[in-house]
């Protein structure tokens, strides 16, 4: 058993996000990645990372899309959530679910910061479960 206080776990700024070969700027996002692949020994079997993030009023994770399904659990602040060219505005306690490849986007529309939980299955050599990889980052 592992137990890690949510104030151990390191908060870094999310300031790009690596899509169809390009890096594009974000600003006013944060990530912990509360479990990773890293995280305890080969008995770990880490088919799936959590991660938490914040974002600041105003603030854009652009549209992207990755390999990896992501389930974001909402926990506080309005979210506009942009997705197959619709858009839809989520609050706390909703869930959104994102199959793979699918473009979306997250945008802080409170006054507020907003926060979410962001659960993701880990795939091939699993490098996208991994902290600071050249992967998309949400």
């Amino acid at each position: 058993m592992i137990v890690r206080s949510f104030d151990e776990v390191k908060e870094i700024p999310v300031s790009q996000l690596e899509y169809k070969g390009e890096s594009i700027d974000v600003d006013g996002v944060t990530i912990r990645w509360l479990t990773h692949k890293a995280i305890g020994d080969e008995s770990y079997l880490h088919n799936f990372a959590v991660r938490y993030f914040t974002m600041a009023p105003g603030s854009e994770i652009p549209i992207h899309g990755h390999k990896y399904v992501e389930a974001v659990f909402i926990l506080k602040g309005d979210i506009l959530f942009k997705s197959g060219g619709e858009e839809k505005t989520v609050k706390p306690y909703d869930t959104i679910y994102v199959p793979s490849f699918e473009e979306h986007a997250l945008v802080n529309i409170g006054d507020t910061e907003a926060a979410f939980i962001c659960c993701i299955d880990c795939h091939g050599d699993k490098a996208n479960c991994l902290p600071g990889k050249k992967t998309n980052k949400c």
